[in-house]
């Protein structure tokens, strides 16, 4: 009995063996074809990040963790470049003038090693490694990833490669660059406090470029804390700070700033909703996924949330809106007059009012504070003449006291007008086509002196730009926004004229690198415009790694921005001629949170008052 058992157990292994076998087949038979399944994948090696991760002289091996503890220093400078006079002497200057109680700063990091490593796409399979580099990211010219590939800045699994080498799947691509952060603008300092000195400095040892910097003043915080609870940081952002890395940005984004103020933050935070990084204001940080979770359904069902934004536009609000595409319908009859005429839309879309009911539409009517009731025979002027009273607003972004007759006159513009994203790869977006999209607008002042107008926002959906475009479609665009009919420095004569001192002095730097006035370069590149001309890199891709030096020292000795720069400090140069940031700002959410209703508000921006 015992025998027949143990005979029939061998034959079952025997058959699982078999069976296992033949799946193993199948699976290897199928990996063979492309990518290998994520759970098989070497996940050995880092993804990427600060530091050298890989060194082709290491084989991929014994230097992994080499560079992988590299510092980064990071200072707080004021916004000020040096004027040089006929004398000889400097004088300093700043945005901000000097009978302004604060001193506006920077926060600087200073260039770094950084890896970026991805693995292989289906796509990628079969294809050269140069093709890949050049097609899928195109940052540099081509010659610059030939260099790059030959020197052994870019990797393939941490192993050096030729610029013909095919993909396949479950390769590791690495390309290690010397990164160039963009400065980025943060909270005010007080002008007393100047004397103070604060650098943060990361790094065991300081580099020649920070000997070089000016003088840091005082960090305070970089960003101001509205609320902070168990489950939420609530912060004002300062416009020109991406909310989360992306781009050229990486240390300067909000969320590394907030782990570096507070370091029990690191690794907790949770995006809720996203302002554009030229856009300022209140920005709401979950701390943990299931708060990020139920907010952000909130927002997104628009459940209970209610956003209110502030900008300042050109012209008389709204008088410039196309009349044309102004809702008509026919006026109640005298016995129907107490009845209430039905907005038009509905989140953007036609409602039963329209025979195109659901679809995206476009038109704008006029609404009374109280409830809402569309105002037929309201003009344009009448809107323009209306004002709202900041200091009233409730949560929903009213005005507090709905039975009071001066709310009665406060009128709305309401537009409904598509949005759609026209180039992902550099965030363009335009109003016309694409996704329903509805927001309303009140009138706060108008600045006579600069013939501009500070409305309140009210988006009732969420679309990417959505208010800018809004904005630039009723003929009254923010007035410095420069990419949708605003002009970068309206009304800011000094700030136009430290632009243009800034660009001079680059253009001196530029001259003063030798061979590079012969260059084919752009006329006042940015860092994270373009990268790098085609001649430039020609002439630093001359330059080849020596025998036993350490890819560190190459990358620095080989970078263009480096090379450029020729030591001087071009972070507040690039700094004042880039945009300051737009007059948009986040004023109030209120959100449906998990313990009831949850409202925010920032203090009123300066631009707003006049």
């Amino acid at each position: 009995m015992d025998k027949k058992m143990k005979q029939e157990s061998d034959e079952n292994e025997t058959s699982t063996e078999s069976q296992n076998g033949k799946n193993n087949h199948n699976n290897n038979k199928k990996r063979k074809r492309g990518l290998k399944p994520k759970s098989k994948r070497n996940r050995k090696r880092a993804r990427g990040g600060v530091g050298i991760l890989f060194d082709s002289n290491n084989n991929g091996d014994e230097g992994d963790d080499l560079n992988r503890s590299e510092k980064v220093q990071i200072d707080v400078i004021p916004l000020e470049i040096k004027d040089e006079i006929e004398d000889g002497e400097e004088s300093s200057m700043t945005r901000p003038s000097t009978s302004n109680p604060t001193r506006k700063r920077l926060r600087v990091v200073r260039p770094y090693p950084f890896t970026f490593s991805t693995w292989a796409k289906a796509r990628w399979i079969g294809r050269s490694i140069l093709d890949v580099y050049n097609d899928e990211f195109g940052s540099y010219p081509k010659c610059y990833y030939e260099s790059a590939i030959r020197n052994g800045r870019i990797l393939v699994s941490g192993g050096k490669v030729d610029c013909n080498y095919l993909v396949k799947g479950g390769d590791e691509l690495s390309h290690v660059v010397h990164r160039h952060e963009p400065a980025v603008a943060i909270c005010d300092a007080g002008v007393e406090d100047d004397d103070e000195d604060i650098i943060q400095d990361q790094s065991e040892n300081s580099n020649k470029e920070s000997e070089k910097s000016t003088k840091s003043i005082p960090s305070r915080k970089c960003v101001s804390v509205i609320h902070e609870d168990e489950d939420v940081i609530v912060v004002d952002k300062p416009s020109t700070i991406p909310v989360h890395p992306c781009g050229g940005y990486n240390f300067n984004s909000l969320f590394h700033i907030l782990s570096e103020q507070d370091p029990s933050l690191e690794g907790k935070l949770h995006n809720v909703h996203r302002l554009d990084r030229l856009t300022s204001g209140l920005t709401v940080v979950a701390k943990t996924s299931e708060v990020a979770k139920t907010l952000g359904k909130c927002i997104n069902d628009r459940d209970g949330c209610h956003k209110s934004y502030l900008a300042r536009v050109k012209g008389r609000f709204p008088l410039n809106a196309p009349l044309d595409k102004k809702f008509m319908c026919e006026k109640p009859k005298e016995s129907e007059k107490n009845e209430m005429v039905p907005p038009p839309c509905i989140y953007g879309e036609w409602s039963t009012v329209h025979e195109e009911c659901g679809e995206p539409a476009t038109t704008f009517w006029v609404s009374n504070n109280k409830e809402g009731k569309v105002q037929l025979d309201s003009s344009l002027d009448q809107v323009f003449q209306s004002r709202i009273d900041l200091t009233k607003l409730n949560s929903e972004g009213s005005t507090t006291s709905k039975s009071s007759d001066d709310d009665e006159d406060i009128l709305w513009l309401n537009l409904s007008c598509p949005c759609e994203i026209v180039c992902f790869k550099n965030g363009v977006c335009k109003a016309g086509a694409g996704k329903p999209a509805q927001t309303s607008f009140a009138v706060v002042h108008y600045d006579e002196e600069t013939d501009s107008t500070v409305v309140l926002a009210k988006p009732v959906t969420g679309r990417t730009h959505q208010i800018r475009l809004h904005l630039q479609y009723l003929g009254h665009p923010i007035a410095n926004d420069p990419n949708y009919g605003g002009e970068i420095f309206f009304g800011d004569n000094r700030a136009s004229d430290l632009c243009q001192k800034a660009r001079e002095k680059m253009s001196k730097i530029d001259d003063s690198v030798v061979g590079i006035d012969q260059l084919d370069r752009p006329n006042n590149a940015l860092s994270t415009d373009k990268p790098a001309s085609v001649a430039e890199v020609k002439l630093i891709s001359d330059k080849e790694r020596g025998e036993g030096e350490s890819l560190l020292n190459f990358i620095k000795r080989s970078c263009v921005w480096c090379e450029r720069s020729k030591g001087e400090d071009r972070n507040v140069l690039e700094f004042l001629v880039r945009s300051p940031g737009i007059w948009l700002h986040a004023l109030q959410y209120s959100l449906m949170g998990t313990n009831g209703q949850l409202t925010y508000k920032t203090d009123i921006p300066a631009w707003s008052r006049f």
